[in-house]
């Protein structure tokens, strides 16, 4: 289930919380000691530890929190985008994403902007340092500021990320429908892409207001929403109270607990309708009193909200059911249904749901190239791949992205010949770069269709950042052809693999080695002291009588003698899976060598039984040697 609210969210609460410390005397000096690409923060000799430095084309880079903390500046959030740094009589404003700084009102071009970092804001240093009258001097990555504390104003300042908003006292969420007072002592810290997920938090990091919202597909009794809350936990938490309480008409299980690591939480849940309610304060103490503080803050949530009450700030991030969602690695910004994620393990942004799949790449350009010759090219390899009997209606088009207009090839394609997808790929050109937006609408085409029209007109691309932060991207075009040829020294053989495969096991020295094809997968086995006569009876009585085998439709279609490479003698066994949603050919070629057992094995989807594939992995089967 999740993890502890607080693992998730840790690193991003040390964002847009921050508020000043407390000012010491107005000539309180200061020296900070620090480094590019170090994790420490020295201030006046006591040391802490920091997302490290970095510099962005020539701007030094820093976590706001070391402008908050050590001068004691005040800081004021708008719309978790607007930086406001006061200073004694100095006021800083930066906003991320723009080069442009105002100090006092003057705007300053910077070279670099202000930009989150792994959960972190960080900030361009010099310029604050400067409007702060602080020196800074430089010693190869080593950075020495002198300046002084703020005198003690400035606190008064921070606004904590609501009061800019007149009137509103309270806080909720109008799509997931939900209310509470505003803990008027934090800060907006967090928000999942979808808004189902947002969090509150100190600048001391020591206090932490959390709700999490999810829908399931039934009614939860009482301990299984007590196993919902302890499904939060953190390796080592344990509950010091559990109970039932109710507020009016509401009814919430509520647990307190205890980490190892010096936390206290009031943890509660409840549930309406299909729709899961989590509700936490978590504080740094030694005594569960503290959370004390926040008893009226958690009494004051309902799952709820009423659209007239004008002293609620919505902070939904849903509108008309669709959510924004950017990549700012990748200047990529997309609007889709609300129920859509991204897909965070993928280097690339990547975005999913139960009905479809968006995915962004970007390439350099090559000379002479087109949008139109690269989707004549990706047609080709459509019809090179796919059997007619798998694909239909293969349409090109051209569609208006708000950078421009871009070509499409979009077709109907099945891997058992009954259930149809949607696939839509966008080639976009822009500058010296390449763009290609692939999506993908399982099983309902006309939805597919809609959605897609609904994706484009919204798809926007940073091409000016991309141009000026992406150079050479060789893409996978040139390797069609090329092969490459490994070797074994502790199994004795070599084979020649096409480039374009990707290794999942590419150790040549151990006994399987994986490859993964575009329509199926490449694998060569190694068993030592083995016979292939043994290896092969128990092949076909695993094929013929294994349960999940006989569910699959596993059936063997030829089974002999044959040769590969240089007259190499084998037992060609091939057989299929015919009950799978993706149904499969395997073909097996056991080799007995060097008192061993040598298999090469390739699978293919049924529906990519072309002769172009088959060419290429026999070619590659075929050329198997024995080295010695």
């Amino acid at each position: 289930m999740m993890k502890k609210w607080l693992a998730i969210l840790i690193t991003a609460c040390m964002v847009f919380a921050l508020m000043p410390m407390t000012a010491g005397a107005a000539a309180d000096k200061l020296v900070i000691k620090l480094a590019i690409g170090s994790p420490t923060l020295s201030v006046n000799g006591s040391t802490s530890t920091i997302q490290k430095p970095f510099k962005l084309n020539g701007t030094t880079m820093v976590p706001l929190s070391v402008i908050t903390k050590a001068f004691g500046a005040g800081l004021k959030l708008e719309n978790n985008k607007i930086i406001t740094l006061s200073y004694n009589a100095t006021k800083v404003v930066l906003t991320i994403g723009s080069t442009i700084v105002k100090v006092n009102g003057a705007p300053i071009t910077l070279t670099a902007e202000p930009k989150i970092v792994n959960g972190v804001t960080m900030v361009p240093l010099r310029v604050i340092v400067s409007a702060f009258g602080a020196t800074l001097s430089l010693s190869g990555n080593q950075i020495t500021i002198n300046g002084v504390k703020a005198n003690g104003s400035a606190a008064g300042s921070n606004t904590g990320g609501i009061n800019s908003d007149a009137g509103k006292t309270k806080v909720g969420d109008s799509y997931y429908g939900w209310t509470m007072n505003y803990p008027s002592d934090l800060a907006l810290s967090y928000q999942s892409d979808n808004g189902s997920a947002t969090q509150w938090a100190s600048a001391q990091e020591d206090r932490r207001v959390s709700v999490f919202v999810e829908d399931v597909d039934q009614a939860y009794t009482r301990e299984e929403l007590r196993d919902y809350i302890i499904g939060y936990f953190s390796e080592g938490e344990f509950a010091v109270e559990k109970k039932t309480i109710t507020l009016g008409t509401l009814s919430f299980e509520r647990m307190i607990s205890k980490d190892r690591d010096g936390w206290f939480y009031d943890n509660r849940v409840i549930q309406v309708g299909t729709r899961i309610y989590f509700i936490a304060v978590g504080i740094k103490s030694d005594s569960r009193e503290k959370l004390n503080a926040y008893q009226s803050v958690m009494d004051s949530f309902k799952p709820s909200f009423a659209k007239s009450d004008a002293s609620i700030k919505d902070v939904t991030k849903v509108k008309d059911n669709r959510i924004t969602i950017s990549d700012a690695d990748f200047g990529f910004t997309v609007k889709l249904p609300v129920d859509w994620a991204r897909v965070k393990e993928e280097s690339m942004p990547a975005f999913t749901s139960d009905d479809g799949y968006l995915t962004f790449a970007v390439s350099s350009l090559q000379a002479g190239d087109t949008a139109g010759e690269w989707l004549k090219r990706s047609r080709k390899q459509l019809e090179e791949t796919t059997l007619p009997d798998y694909v239909r209606n293969i349409s090109e088009s051209t569609v208006i992205l708000p950078d421009g207009k871009a070509e499409v090839l979009s077709y109907e394609y099945t891997y058992d010949k009954k259930d149809w997808n949607k696939e839509y790929q966008v080639f976009f050109i822009s500058g010296t770069h390449k763009y290609e937006i692939d999506f993908f609408y399982f099983n309902e085409p006309v939805k597919g269709d809609a959605l897609f029209a609904q994706i484009a007109a919204f798809a926007d691309i940073d091409t000016a950042f991309i141009e000026k932060n992406f150079t050479d991207l060789g893409d996978d075009t040139g390797l069609a052809g090329m092969t490459v040829t490994k070797k074994s020294n502790t199994y004795g053989y070599s084979i020649a693999l096409p480039q374009s495969w990707t290794a999942t096991k590419k150790n040549f020295e151990e006994d399987t080695v994986e490859y993964a094809l575009p329509e199926g997968s490449f694998v060569i086995n190694v068993w030592e002291d083995r016979e292939a006569s043994e290896y092969n009876e128990t092949l076909k009585k695993y094929i013929t009588t294994d349960p999940e085998m006989v569910k699959s439709g596993a059936r063997i279609t030829s089974s002999g003698p044959s040769t590969i490479g240089n007259g190499i003698p084998v037992t060609k066994v091939e057989w299929e899976m015919n009950d799978l949603d993706v149904p499969v050919k395997l073909v097996y070629y056991v080799v007995e060598m060097h008192g061993g057992v040598y298999l090469i094995s390739y699978a293919l989807n049924q529906a990519n039984l072309t002769e172009s594939n088959l060419s290429q992995i026999e070619k590659a089967v075929h050329s198997f040697a024995f080295t010695n």
